[in-house]
């Protein structure tokens, strides 16, 4: 399964984040509108991502949900029907929760960099940084880099998933 560095910090506002991946230059991708579904399953996390209300993603992943610095092993599979999907896997599974959020998605180099307003729940920050490199310190130099750069503090990081955020305030 391929493999991602990531973290996930609060920050004060959508603006802040944007602000500050601009002035690094960073690449910006685009706005995505998503919708994440997620489905009981007796092993790691299954969710339905509808994006744009067109296209979607059944994502499969196991992660260590409570360091800040995480490693996930995912698998993803692109569908061009989510709705159907979706009614199938509830039926078979049953939904757990729903996330919804609107994310500004930056690249640098490969990496996956995520400003998140995520619906009752704030602003949010997410690095992705893949782990295909043989030498290991390339991906922690980079998540340092980055870190640092967004001005995050140790009391920033998120150790929990958006799913976990939104089921303990239930």
């Amino acid at each position: 399964m391929p493999t991602n560095l990531e973290v996930k910090a609060k920050i004060p506002s959508i603006e802040q984040g944007i602000a500050i991946a601009n002035s690094l230059k960073l690449k910006f991708i685009e706005i995505l509108n998503q919708v994440d579904t997620y489905f009981v399953v007796p092993k790691g996390r299954l969710k339905l991502r509808e994006i744009n209300d067109v296209d979607g993603e059944l994502i499969y992943y196991e992660r260590d949900e409570y360091s800040n610095h995480r490693q996930s092993k995912f698998e993803v599979y692109k569908t061009k029907d989510p709705s159907l999907l979706r009614l199938i896997f509830e039926q078979a599974f049953g939904v757990q929760n729903i996330v919804s959020k609107k994310r500004y998605l930056y690249m640098f180099n490969d990496t996956r960099i995520h400003i998140d307003n995520v619906s009752n729940l704030g602003s949010f920050l997410e690095f992705e940084v893949p782990m295909n490199s043989v030498i290991i310190e390339e991906p922690q130099a980079t998540m340092q880099f980055l870190i640092q750069s967004f001005h995050l503090n140790e009391t920033d990081f998120i150790k929990r998933s958006y799913l976990d955020l939104i089921q303990s305030k239930s």
